[in-house]
């Protein structure tokens, strides 16, 4: 092979070549760990194996097809045409190497989408990453490729960001639970979700303890109470019960005010996860949160996010 012969890993990487280089040689590390062997394979000859599975796989699809449909006609099916079918089911090792790639290919998008911070980039540990490529071979669907691709590029440019316990969850995610979870995701507060009415009955009720079962949320609802009372500003004290990425809730309250704030929180392995999901709306769902605590006697709530004007969201007409 020369000098200049591209291979598998450079074929999934060369796109990342304006990637600073301590995020570079962290995720190279991390990508020869996954891929072993099939990172020195030419990048022709790898196309033609990616290419051979897919026509192994195609294959199979009809020939699978066709088989079903001499059963169903009431035809009689030989052992050697049994034996055939079996035969031409993709082999493991085959299949494992087909998502081990997948996932790379994912991983290399999203480390170079992602801003963390470079100067604390490090390639995961051994046993971190071993365990990651048992789940990563497994991944067949795109979707779930995708997961394990953004949570390997987490884990190189934030190191300590996923748990074994997070990559056991999302290797054992059902369609139906990632939707569930990717609904409530997208109503957070930070690490929590305002306890509104939606999780109280019906449905929503129904989908925080599918959730809590799955351990992505709490199985109970967690109250926060006021602050000892220290006013700082026409007779208030500030109290600040939720925020996130800058964005944050601040609220004015008298003395002797029962106001409390009542929320569900994500469960380790929940924060986890929904960080490598689309960012929630913080300052839509803060500002809806910020609506209700108004009802319980505080004088002032603003919403405060990074580089805008504050928002009062209410201000008690009685207010000095």
């Amino acid at each position: 092979m020369s000098n200049v012969e591209e291979t598998g890993l450079s074929m999934i990487t060369g796109a990342m070549t304006g990637l600073p280089a301590p995020v570079r040689t962290s995720f190279f590390k991390a990508l020869s760990d996954l891929l072993g062997g099939l990172t020195a394979i030419p990048a022709a000859k790898l196309k033609q194996y990616a290419q051979g599975i897919e026509d192994t796989t195609a294959a199979r699809t009809a020939f699978a097809a066709a088989v079903a449909k001499a059963a169903a006609d009431g035809g009689v099916v030989e052992p050697l045409v049994m034996q055939a079918a079996a035969e031409i089911y993709l082999p493991t090792g085959l299949r494992k190497a087909k998502n081990r790639i997948g996932v790379a290919e994912r991983a290399a998008e999203h480390v170079a989408s992602d801003t963390g911070d470079e100067t604390k980039t490090a390639a995961p540990d051994d046993d971190w990453m071993n365990t990651f490529m048992r789940f990563a071979e497994d991944a067949s669907s795109e979707k779930l490729q995708d997961l394990f691709g953004r949570i390997l590029a987490g884990q190189v440019k934030r190191p300590g960001s996923f748990a074994l316990s997070t990559l056991r969850t999302v290797s054992e995610l059902d369609q139906a639970i990632a939707a569930d979870f990717g609904f409530v995701w997208a109503k957070s507060v930070g690490e929590a979700v305002d306890f509104g009415t939606e999780y109280q009955l019906g449905e929503g009720f129904a989908r925080w303890k599918r959730l809590a079962q799955a351990g992505l949320m709490a199985p109970s609802e967690t109250a926060q109470f006021l602050p000892p009372f220290n006013p700082i500003l026409n007779g208030s004290a500030p109290w600040t019960p939720m925020s996130a990425d800058g964005t944050f809730l601040l609220i004015r309250f008298p003395e002797h005010c029962g106001a409390r704030w009542v929320g569900i929180d994500f469960t380790r392995v929940g924060r986890e996860i929904g960080s490598i999901l689309a960012r929630p709306d913080y300052e839509a769902n803060m500002r809806e949160a910020g609506l209700r605590l108004a009802t319980q006697g505080v004088n002032r709530v603003e919403l405060l996010s990074p580089g805008k004007p504050v928002e009062v969201i209410y201000q008690a007409p009685t207010m000095p």
